[in-house]
């Protein structure tokens, strides 16, 4: 199994500020569903330490800063090894710029290395309310020898042209999967809402995982 580094950001981050960890009621939902996906293994740590995976989800940040482009919140960067996570491991993402491939983000961690991608998908589609990132080999290989929607095999995490790719997997689907050919073991959920997200992924999940030979 080749697992490549994970957590280096790739996007502009001087956008960033440090503030107090994020209130409870601001995270609540999403750690609720992260909590299910770390038992799963699906969001989590690699034995050689290389965490993997993470968590969105729409809000509205107008308060914060005006923009027209979604705002959202998401797990840091490097934070997969950590079984329950708190205010201090979620940060806002009150910004983003896709072609300037910077994003304006506020927390006590710095946003996960994925987060062009997150805001790519909901940049897509305003009924989008739900990202899910996870890792897992058989899912992987199902969904490549499925045909599902995927992105090149020769686009790495974490990159502009990840988030480009991305879109054009989504088109005007407001749900669905994407495999990501160039990220091992990395597929994507999204969907209105993060109990939808997380129906796909179980599903996909017990398909892929049935699939296999004993």
């Amino acid at each position: 199994m080749r697992q490549e580094a994970e957590g280096i950001i790739k996007y502009d981050q001087s956008g960033f500020r440090f503030i107090d960890p994020l209130p409870k009621q601001e995270y609540a939902v999403v750690e609720t569903y992260r909590k299910i996906l770390n038992n799963m293994n699906l969001i989590g740590v690699y034995e050689n330490g290389l965490g993997y995976g993470n968590i969105s989800r729409r809000k509205n940040y107008l308060r914060l800063k005006r923009t027209k482009r979604p705002q959202f919140i998401i797990t840091g960067t490097q934070t997969g090894h950590l079984k329950d996570l708190t205010g201090e491991h979620y940060t806002r993402v009150i910004d983003f710029d896709i072609q300037a491939f910077s994003v304006t983000a506020q927390g006590s961690v710095r946003a996960s290395s994925e987060t062009v991608t997150h805001a790519s998908i909901y940049e897509m589609n305003a009924l989008i309310g739900a990202v899910i990132h996870i890792h897992n080999n058989a899912v992987w290989k199902y969904m490549i020898a499925e045909g599902y929607p995927s992105t090149g095999k020769w686009i790495p995490y974490g990159t502009y042209e990840m988030a480009v790719s991305v879109k054009e997997c989504i088109g005007d689907t407001t749900q669905g999967l994407i495999v990501m050919k160039g990220h091992e073991e990395g597929v994507i959920a999204y969907g209105p809402n993060l109990s939808t997200a997380m129906h796909l992924i179980e599903n996909i999940y017990k398909q892929a995982h049935g699939r296999r030979a004993p």
